[in-house]
């Protein structure tokens, strides 16, 4: 056994240790209590060692380990040995558990009067990480040690999933926190203290998890080339599923601290968030899903693990749920139709519904399954069933925006309801005016419209009055708003166009002068391509990348960003020209007379000639020329086999006139010959020329959406950073 297998073994029985202690003080033994923390402060530092010592087997290229060949190799920079940390399964749970671990001090030192608890269900989560790393342990020796390692996907050597797994992952670890104390609240039925703790942190983990489906969005966007940012991919949406659970959270939370009702809803969305993440690690991680999403982790032998935790954690913490339901009393929410209380209510709904329908969506092959053969749902059903939530939404949060927490008058809706509509009936009106006609997007449009000028009037009025302090809310909501707008408009009104650029001649495409300079290698597996784009006085250049990753090729796209829209070019393919694809082409059958211009052409006969010094044959096309004045003559253009890969071409030239004619391709056989027209005297330099295949995209307001999700994410930490100080 080797030295990272013994300090896992070592940690996985310090947390079993923490756990039984805090366990036992949880039903009374104060005297545990000091075991349980030195044995929680040994598991972190255990944990903290095998991170740093892995990461040192990284930086020495120590490739007997197995994971370390499969993730790096002796060529990769620092940065990128450092991210292989986790860019697979094993690497990744251990940076999850050492997150848990670093979040858990704060957890203990906050949990007080109910520490025992707190920290046992805190650190039955954790459990659940170091027995999967003990059944699968990035430590793992291999039986060959091989010369060099496999190497980081070149699709991961990017600046963004530097740091986009990390916060990822440390969203994931703070959905433990909420659960560990809600849970915590059941087995003491104190019900009232929980929340104000836990509260920061489920706004932290919007903020996380929101700030990692940002990254993994725009890497998407700027590295795969598909065009998008979101593809409903079951990976994207196991980190979708907790963060609207999390939201849903945060804003049942604020209605308790105002009111002191949803306690039972709260207590249940703890639990459920938490449960997401670890059902979404099953769906991801255990193979289940290999065959139906391009990111799914093959199965490493979790499954029967992954699936006993899946539903030992759930009986367990929904059976003291329901067990305490009844001893759980909480106040009445408002519920006149014209507050803001009630706006949140029906907000929090519509998020749990989107959350259980992507969910319903993500495990339909799961579910197919148990059925017969399993299949998934098509992307279109997540675009059909979460539009109108999305509609609704932007409806609900521009009149949480314009009421007030208690029951709103007339004539305060008559003075705030008014200028918000107008101005978005103008932006409808704008769409109409630049081409959308469909009233679904229009409506949406309308409401997402609506729900911004609300909520920017309110983060106007909020920053004369108060400041920065307490402008949160309102940015995040101002800026899901303009999220809402830049998906619709970026998603629905992109306009491509495919063209083939022939080296060293500039084409027109949507509305850009492109001319295609050649490519150069910048590594082993990335093919730099040269683009030159114009537009009027201004020139620049695009540099699109092939990378061929343990995918197959990936087409990273070159984005050129203006205020409107982004201007994105997706390489598609480089192709060797022929003949074929550079001229006009005409066929004609024997005897047959077709017209090109004002002259007609007859094909007579086939001229086989003689074989050729060196083994090359010619063949040749008697055509009769007749011109518009009655002049009659005869040209042979040669078709010459010389054995290499591309043949080489004779022209004739049409008598007082600047077109050749070659011979492209015959059949003896029926009879007919395929002519190549061109004004080129030298046709045989067409078969050596390149051309790029191109796809451009002009992407209307994409920005809008990135501008939300960091206004949604900046909100989220002021929110978090200052709640966790008046917890402070």
């Amino acid at each position: 056994m080797i030295l990272g297998t013994y300090i896992m073994a070592l940690a996985t029985v310090a947390a079993l240790l923490s756990t039984i202690g805090y366990f036992i003080v949880a039903r009374g033994n104060k005297a545990y209590v000091i075991a349980a923390r030195w044995s929680y402060y040994l598991m972190t530092i255990l944990v903290i060692f095998a991170t740093t010592y892995l990461i040192s087997l990284f930086l020495n290229d120590r490739f007997e380990f197995s994971y370390v060949a499969g993730y790096s190799s002796s060529d990769l920079s620092t940065n990128f040995k450092i991210t292989s940390l986790w860019a697979g399964q094993e690497g990744s749970f251990l940076l999850w558990a050492l997150l848990g671990v670093l979040l858990g001090l704060w957890v203990k030192y906050k949990a007080k009067e109910q520490l025992g608890w707190v920290m046992f269900f805190y650190l039955f989560g954790q459990l659940f990480l170091f027995v999967l790393m003990n059944i699968s342990s990035p430590f793992a020796l291999n039986q060959v040690v091989p010369a060099d390692g496999r190497g980081l996907n070149p699709l991961l050597q990017n600046y963004w999933m530097q740091i986009h797994p990390p916060i990822m992952f440390l969203g994931y670890a703070a959905t433990f926190i909420p659960f560990a104390f809600a849970m915590a609240a059941l087995a003491t039925k104190q019900y009232d203290r929980w929340v104000k703790l836990t509260f920061p942190w489920a706004i932290f983990s919007v903020c996380t998890l929101g700030a990692g489906i940002f990254l993994g969005g725009y890497w998407a966007y700027e590295t795969l080339g598909w065009g998008g940012f979101w593809g409903w991919d079951p990976v994207e949406n196991a980190s979708l599923v907790p963060w609207l659970g999390s939201i849903a959270l945060m804003h049942g939370m604020i209605i308790e601290r105002h009111r002191g009702a949803f306690k039972k809803t709260n207590l249940f969305m703890a639990i459920t968030t938490f449960l997401m993440v670890i059902y979404g690690t099953f769906l991801t991680r255990s193979g289940v899903l290999a065959d139906f999403s391009v990111h799914s982790f093959v199965d490493l032998g979790l499954n029967a693990y992954l699936a006993v935790f899946l539903v030992g954690f759930t009986v367990i913490s929904y059976g003291m749920l329901i067990y305490r339901a009844k001893s759980i009393k909480s106040s009445e929410p408002d519920k006149s139709p014209v507050s803001r209380e009630f706006m949140v209510y029906l907000g929090m709904l519509f998020v749990i519904l989107s959350a259980f329908l992507v969910l319903l969506g993500t495990s339909s092959p799961l579910l197919t399954k148990l059925l017969g053969d399993p299949s998934a749902v098509d992307i279109s059903f997540y675009t059909i069933t979460n539009m109108p939530i999305g509609i609704i939404l932007g409806l609900i949060l521009g009149l949480s925006g314009i009421f007030t927490w208690k029951a709103s008058g007339r004539s305060e809706l008559l003075r705030k309801l008014p200028l918000p509509v107008i101005i978005s009936l103008v932006l409808v009106i704008a769409a109409l005016f630049f081409g959308v006609t469909n009233a679904v997007h229009l409506l949406f449009i309308f409401t997402s419209g609506f729900a911004f000028i609300a909520n920017l009037i309110l983060l106007i009025k909020r920053i004369r009055r108060q400041g920065i302090k307490r402008l949160q809310a309102d940015l995040t909501h101002t800026g899901f708003a303009i999220m809402l707008l830049g998906i619709i408009i970026s998603a629905g009104y992109s306009s491509s166009e495919k063209g083939t650029l022939e080296s060293g001649i500039q084409k027109d495409i949507q509305g850009f002068g492109m001319t295609f300079q050649g490519t150069h290698n910048i590594s082993k597996d990335r093919e730099e391509v040269h683009l030159e784009i114009s537009r009027g006085e201004t020139v620049f250049q695009a540099n699109p990348v092939f990378v061929w990753s343990q995918q197959g090729l990936v087409r990273s796209p070159y984005i050129k960003k203006y205020l409107l829209y982004d201007l994105y070019i997706s390489p598609e393919e480089i192709k060797e020209l022929s003949a074929s694809d550079d001229v006009k082409a005409l066929t004609l059958a024997m005897d047959k007379t077709e017209k090109l211009d004002e002259y007609n052409i007859t094909f007579k006969e086939f001229d086989t000639g003689s074989h050729m010094q060196g083994g090359a044959m010619s063949i040749g096309a008697v055509l009769e020329i007749e011109s518009p004045y009655g002049k009659t003559s005869t040209i042979t253009p040669r078709y010459i086999v010389t054995g290499a890969e591309e043949p080489e071409f004779e022209p004739a030239g049409i008598p007082d006139t600047d077109l050749n004619l070659f011979l492209l391709k015959l059949n003896a056989d029926e009879g007919m010959v395929m002519l190549g027209i061109t004004e080129a005297d030298n046709v045989n330099e067409f078969s050596a020329r390149k051309a790029l295949i191109v796809e451009v995209t002009r992407k209307p307001l994409i920005n809008l959406v990135w501008l939300g999700l960091i206004m949604i994410i900046f909100g989220s930490a002021i929110s978090a950073y200052w709640r966790i100080t008046e917890v402070k």
